[in-house]
């Protein structure tokens, strides 16, 4: 981690999102794109929210770094007929302004509901009621809601498939241990089955094998991301 590197040269104007897909497996083609925070330095070394976010917190832009990937990303995506989704945290959602910014951003947009919000579940169930109130005004933008690093942490299933949301990620954790582990795989199973009864799109993460997307299938999970399809790049 060069810290050097990111401390000198470290400008919000040099974050960039970096796009994944999400697949439809069932399709083999693209369902949404994560956009993924990067920033790139002047010698063009790239580096990950991990090497740079101590950055963002001491000058006290997180808000700032939202509102970066979420215009960049907005503007990219304008004239394309693609869905994607960018991750906000706690912060975000408690930030009262973050629907101005929103509202701003997709101004005469081709089609708000190609876009898509990312909060992990830790976040929501230490939250619910602000959720709530959160979700309800996403609702009324159109914008869609997906839950991230579902069984990262324990968690009543209930709870989570309750949310008025669009999709839920599960755990790259759980995920990893479909293949030896005959218990996260039945939780797995009884999950995706409940999802799929309240209509809520389920998305495997970290997929990197042929093996492990062979077991999503034989799962009936139809949306997948990881190494295996791409890493983030640049441009789609």
């Amino acid at each position: 981690m060069h810290i050097q590197e990111v401390t000198d040269n470290f400008s919000l104007d040099r974050i960039v999102p970096f796009f994944q897909p999400i697949m439809d497996i069932s399709q083999e083609t693209v369902w949404r794109f994560e956009c993924l925070a990067r920033l790139v330095t002047p010698s063009e070394q790239t580096f990950l929210p991990s090497e740079f976010l101590h950055v963002i917190e001491q000058q006290e832009s997180v808000v700032q770094l939202t509102e970066t990937i979420l215009n960049r990303s907005a503007n990219y995506f304008r004239d394309l007929n693609a869905a994607w989704n960018i991750n906000i945290n706690k912060q975000d959602m408690l930030n009262p302004d973050l629907f101005n910014t929103l509202s701003e951003a997709l101004h005469d947009y081709p089609n708000p509901k190609r876009v898509g919000l990312e909060l992990t579940a830790a976040v929501v169930l230490e939250n619910i009621d602000d959720f709530q109130s959160f979700a309800a005004q996403c609702r009324r933008l159109d914008i869609a809601i997906y839950i991230d690093h579902f069984g990262a942490t324990p968690g009543n299933i209930n709870s989570i498939l309750n949310l008025p949301v669009n999709g839920i990620k599960i755990a790259g954790g759980l995920i990893s241990q479909l293949m030896e582990n005959q218990q996260t795989y039945e939780f797995v199973e009884h999950f995706t089955g409940l999802a799929k009864e309240k209509e809520i799109s389920v998305v495997a993460v970290h997929v990197e094998t042929w093996a492990t997307l062979e077991k999503l299938k034989e799962l009936g999970i139809r949306y997948a991301q990881g190494y295996y399809f791409s890493v983030p790049k640049p441009n789609c």
